[in-house]
């Protein structure tokens, strides 16, 4: 009897333990109302080309990249999207900045494994607007910090809006006019 239990308490908690990602998170979200979501799971040149040569070299290894907008009007699941979305910092992520203010909440981490960071994580909400984006790949910690303080990252979040992308191949508009000119 014992061995079962401990079996079964083996399997439940290996069942739980992937519900708190954000490649999860994303897959439970973007199809709700009021989000926006895109994913690019491999970059294209155009895409890759619009960004400095600084970022474009932190992201050529990078597997996934998912960037999610939710607007959540209603406080109490505002306030519940906000629990959920501060479970994903849970496991194993460093944190390289984290403020918290009255009405705004910016939280950047990365999850770093011998000395490689495989996951970046950066939220931000205001109000009743939550943002995620979500990088997986093996880059250099120090690259990313560096992207983190030089603010890309926020570039790279407000390009890289799903309006900006065409529905067949996930090019950027802006970017394929920039290269007619």
């Amino acid at each position: 009897m014992k061995n079962f239990l401990y079996v079964f308490v083996l399997i439940f908690l290996t069942s739980c333990a992937g519900y708190h990602t954000a490649p999860k998170f994303y897959d439970r979200y973007k199809e709700s109302k009021k989000v926006e979501a895109y994913q690019l799971p491999k970059f294209k040149e155009p895409v890759m080309d619009s960004l400095s040569p600084y970022t474009r070299n932190l992201l050529l290894d990078v597997t996934d990249l998912r960037y999610i907008k939710i607007n959540q009007p209603d406080l109490n699941q505002n306030e519940l999207l906000k629990i959920e979305i501060r479970g994903l910092f849970r496991r194993r992520f460093k944190d390289l900045q984290r403020v918290i203010t009255n009405d705004s909440l910016k939280i950047v981490s990365m999850k770093v494994k011998d000395n490689i960071a495989t996951d970046f994580l950066a939220y931000f909400n205001y109000g009743p607007e939550n943002a995620i984006l979500y990088i997986a790949g093996d880059m250099d910690p120090r690259a990313v910090r560096e992207f983190f303080e030089t603010g890309e990252h926020i570039e790279m979040m407000d390009a890289m809006v799903p309006e900006n992308f065409e529905p067949i191949d996930a090019n950027l508009k802006v970017i394929e006019e920039k290269n007619k000119n």
